[in-house]
């Protein structure tokens, strides 16, 4: 009888070491190239053309601790409940030592920590995202008097003699969303393919040191839409569920590297944090299509208005003055003067565009 018993307990523990195996091995073939797609025809056609048909809104989980840190908000980004697969899927579950498994799991347990990461972001995008900043402009310009923010443009002057240092303001728009980063994003030069080059890229100086600061960030998550939407007042019928935000897409790999034309230009720069962000971004909030938006929505008219006047200061003028410095090395075929004042050389080499005269 012993050794009956340890015959079985052997047998048991072989089988283990094997399904574990093979599930690793599925779990390692699925994070290369067996991910969940929403784009097959089985996942977007019938029932499961509703959303909601797998993603409850919302989670269970919300008002639990979070591994993310974020404070509970009614999420939807979880996985789907097992159910929501065996529709479909509970032969290939039992096939192939659990192959299927590995599609969204890493180890063989129901614990969450082991399910793959979701979207992998070294795996296309299965998404677009629907956003007009338009719409939202207008909604925000509406709401301009019951916030303790300041407005976005019509921002209330009050003349107090005051020893404190003045207080920078706080606009009620863009900065709901876009906030500074707290790390230096991946960054390169963005391709100019209109003009041409004049000479090499040159060591390049920095008056001040390129920090997070420099930048802003996009929302890649659901709180900062749910603090609105989450309830889905105000929207139309057919906006009421994930297709408000979320169309299915070619797929196409996320751009994880930020690209500037001006690396140099400072966001928190006295100049430029006193002003509202549509002071410079002209055209977001004409912006119907986030997928038609083009450099942010900055013209050069937006840099003219500061930094094309003709006085003492040297950052007025600077434009014109490094358009004259360009023209006059060229004339006295000398190499190419580059304008480094906003641009790295890898940009301020290149011929003078049009509309920066």
């Amino acid at each position: 009888m012993r050794y009956r018993l340890q015959f079985v307990l052997l047998i048991a523990a072989a089988v283990v070491v094997a399904t574990g195996s093979s599930f690793r091995k599925a779990a390692a073939e699925g994070s290369l190239g067996r991910i969940f797609s929403h784009n097959t025809r089985a996942h977007k056609t019938g029932k499961y053309s509703n959303c909601s048909s797998c993603h409850s809104l919302p989670t269970r989980n919300w008002t639990t601790p979070r591994r993310d840190k974020l404070p509970a908000f009614p999420d939807v980004r979880t996985f789907p409940s097992h159910t929501s697969c065996f529709g479909c899927h509970t032969k290939d579950i039992y096939s192939a030592g659990g192959a299927f498994c590995g599609t969204c799991h890493v180890v063989p347990t129901m614990r969450a920590r082991a399910v793959l990461a979701f979207p992998i972001r070294s795996h296309p995008s299965q998404f677009t995202t629907l956003f007009p900043h338009s719409t939202h402009q207008d909604l925000i310009a509406e709401k301009r008097n019951d916030s303790d923010f300041m407005a976005a443009h019509f921002i209330p002057a009050a003349f107090v003699v005051s020893d404190e240092k003045p207080k920078v303001p706080t606009f009620y728009n863009c900065s709901i969303c876009h906030q500074n980063l707290v790390q230096i994003p991946k960054n390169v030069p963005r391709k100019l393919t209109l003009f041409k080059p004049l000479s090499e890229p040159a060591a390049d100086t920095f008056t001040r040191p390129v920090t997070a600061e420099f930048f802003k960030d996009s929302p890649d998550g659901h709180e900062s839409c749910f603090n609105c939407h989450y309830q889905f007042k105000n929207l139309p019928e057919e906006k009421k569920g994930c297709n408000a935000c979320h169309e299915l897409s070619p797929p196409y790999l996320e751009k994880k590297v930020i690209q500037r034309y001006s690396l140099k230009f400072d966001h928190q720069r006295p100049g430029h944090v006193e002003k509202d962000c549509t002071a410079c971004h002209l055209r977001i909030t004409q912006n119907k299509d986030v997928r038609a938006m083009k450099d942010a929505d900055v013209p050069i008219l937006s840099c003219k208005a500061c930094h094309a006047t003709q006085e003492d200061d040297e950052w007025k003028h600077i434009l014109t003055t490094e358009i004259e410095k360009r023209e006059t090395s060229i004339a006295n075929k000398q190499p190419a003067f580059q304008c480094t004042y906003c641009h790295t050389s890898a940009i301020g080499r290149y011929e003078i565009p049009p509309s920066h005269r």
